[in-house]
């Protein structure tokens, strides 16, 4: 899927949810519309980055920080949260509303993770002072403004949000029509029932430490649980699956204060339903066209820019034949017309590979067509598919399924159609098996430069390598571990973060290590931002390129951790990741095009800190998996 289209999904499916945050913040709709459009095009400016680990978060982080900055004006008066300070505003929305843990809580608002239950419980006892009625469990009356149901029509065909079945929400009360249950002089129900309230919005609280959607029963749970899971539909409108990707799970602070999240719920429904795509897609467009224009001045002056923005038409317009075809003149295979499945055995070195969509036709991942299969690009120019491998996004976790190709194009590493995660060698035919569990998380690869290695994370507390040669699977283990690079003699780069309360200025840090037949190094701490963009090992094994949080290229001993070198600032339009060292001095970084649409390779003398264009590929996907280079 390209990158805009992925974008386009999030902003349709979360946007309305960070606006209703806003409004909870701020009591007004238009200062909440604006809030959330200036947070969204701050954040998904760098889409590439963020998209692949907690994009919600990083929104709600720049959308506090906002709030938190600006000096807010008071809230109206009508607005329930009107009496407390943005600060305690901001942490009863952030830990009741948007359910963050602690952690999160404390990192989106910028409060020490020791203040923050001081803050809390003084924001609580404010609240419950001025609005007591917050914080009961009872049903609250349906608001004036809410439509009114036609005879027939249950809650939940009035309001996308109300409570539903499906969902595992309480079951909506009967109608009044309705043939009643049980004679009239039943008795009521237990009071001392811990079932929540059907109040408007409201989903039964999420087990603690469940992280991701079960398969089956309470399967919209945890969907629920984020506010952002599950925007508002129209009335009448049916209730569709609501997306589990991005979701921040949560830690039973709705356990807590029950009534007071319904009650945030309920509020922020005042909240007109807001698709804020346009104005974002439009905002993040604006901002890299006055990027452009002021380059253009700058090095040109009044006629120079006239004359750089009619190239950046042309170079535009030749932009889309370029991607018509590959850089030998061969026509790539159309989105129409599917490629033959690649055969057992093949000497033709993978230079690429990418994922297409079926046009109107449902894919299921875990078996594609034809049409939505992996194609591999070779170079020689001619394409295939590779039916075997799974591909697109995970229908659970809306996780994108990975590939990778080792550095000669001659070995592929994906999840297999039966689910296992395997290495195959195209000259030989030979698969073999990474002995590893499944994790519902972004998986990731990483291959040593020989393809002799192929190591395999999610993130989490296991991460495995296979040696191709010997069919062994090594494992690391730790608590969120990283294989960041992987040399020709197996020795890995490991990476493993933890959320710390004792260094200032970090919620986290990950300590990096050298693992190998040689033994394990102590290991260093760094920033875990220093390995946002990935890392490359050198030829020798001894030297770490990286991209800093200020994105300039730099080199780092791997075992002591010490930076030396240049400092080489990659300029136009930001990192997409670190991909190789070329040779003992020189190190290939993938960037965005001036469209953010597809990528282009940049050559840096690591020795030097010259920078060029990498001649040998002119064109490849944003985030396609690269193999043999030209």
């Amino acid at each position: 899927m390209k990158k805009s289209g992925d974008l386009s999904i999030f902003l349709a499916d979360y946007s309305p949810s960070f606006a209703r945050t806003a409004y909870l913040l701020t009591g007004d709709a238009d200062r909440a519309r604006e809030l959330a459009v200036e947070a969204l095009v701050t954040a998904c400016r760098r889409w590439s980055t963020i998209r692949w680990g907690q994009p919600a978060v990083t929104v709600l982080r720049e959308l506090y920080a906002r709030f938190l900055a600006a000096a807010p004006p008071p809230a109206p008066e009508g607005h329930a949260l009107a009496t407390l300070p943005p600060t305690a505003r901001a942490v009863l929305v952030a830990r009741y509303h948007d359910a963050l843990p602690p952690e999160q809580v404390a990192m989106v608002t910028g409060l020490w993770t020791a203040a923050l239950d001081e803050e809390a419980h003084q924001a609580l006892a404010l609240l419950r002072a001025a609005h007591p009625e917050l914080f009961t469990r009872h049903e609250t009356p349906e608001p004036p403004d809410a439509p009114r149901p036609a005879p027939g029509d249950t809650p939940s065909q009035v309001r996308g949000d109300a409570p539903s079945p499906e969902r595992g929400d309480a079951p909506p009360p009967e109608p009044e029509d309705a043939p009643p249950p049980e004679p009239e002089d039943a008795p009521p129900p237990e009071p001392e029932s811990d079932a929540p309230p059907e109040s408007e919005g409201h989903a039964p609280p999420e087990p603690e430490g469940h992280a991701y959607p079960e398969p089956e029963g309470d399967a919209r749970e945890v969907a629920d649980q984020a506010p952002w899971v599950a925007p508002e539909d129209p009335p009448g409108a049916a209730q569709e699956p609501e997306p589990a990707l991005w979701t921040v799970s949560a830690q039973g602070s709705d356990a807590d204060e029950p009534g007071l999240r319904a009650a945030l719920v309920r509020i922020a429904a005042g909240m007109p339903h807001t698709n804020l795509s346009e104005p974002v897609l439009t905002g993040i467009g604006r901002r890299r066209r006055t990027r452009v224009t002021l380059w253009a001045a700058a090095s040109a002056g009044a006629v120079g820019a006239f004359a750089a923005l009619v190239v950046i038409a042309v170079s535009s317009l030749a932009g889309n034949l370029e991607r018509a075809t590959d850089d030998s003149g061969t026509t790539r295979t159309p989105p129409d017309e599917v490629p033959m499945a690649i055969p057992d055995k093949l000497n033709d070195p993978i230079r690429y590979a990418f994922t297409d969509y079926c046009e109107g036709v449902a894919s299921d991942s875990s078996d594609p067509k034809p049409c939505g299969q992996w194609r591999l690009t070779a170079l020689s120019g001619k394409e295939w598919r590779l039916h075997t491998a799974r591909a697109g996004y995970d229908e659970e976790t809306l996780i994108a399924l990975p590939l990778a190709i080792s550095q000669d194009g001659h070995r592929l590493a994906y999840r297999h159609r039966d689910g296992s995660y395997v290495v195959h060698d195209l000259p030989t035919g030979v698969v073999k098996k990474i002995d590893i569990e499944h994790e519902e998380t972004l998986p990731h690869f990483t291959s040593s430069p020989n393809g002799r290695y192929f190591a395999l994370d999610f993130g989490a507390a296991d991460g495995a390598m296979l040696d191709f040669d010997t069919g062994a699977t090594q494992h690391v283990r730790g608590t969120k571990i990283k294989i960041l690079a992987v040399g020709n003699d197996g020795t890995r780069v490991v990476s493993d973060e933890v959320d710390v309360n004792d260094v200032p200025g970090h919620a986290s840090v990950a300590t990096l290590t050298l693992q190998g037949a040689k033994g394990r190094t102590r290991g260093y701490r760094v920033d875990p931002g220093l390995l946002e963009y990935g890392a490359a090992l050198s030829p020798d094994g001894r030297t770490l390129a990286l991209v800093s949080t200020d994105e300039r290229l730099i080199t780092m001993n791997a075992r002591t951790g010490r930076v030396s070198g240049s400092r080489t600032a990659l300029d136009d339009y930001g990192v997409i990741a670190v991909e190789r060292w070329l040779s003992a001095d020189e190190v290939l970084v993938r960037q965005p095009d001036e469209d953010d649409e597809d990528a282009y390779l940049t050559k840096v003398d690591v020795r030097s800190g010259k920078s060029e264009d990498y001649g040998g590929e002119e064109w490849t996907g944003y985030d396609s998996p690269l193999g043999a280079l030209k």
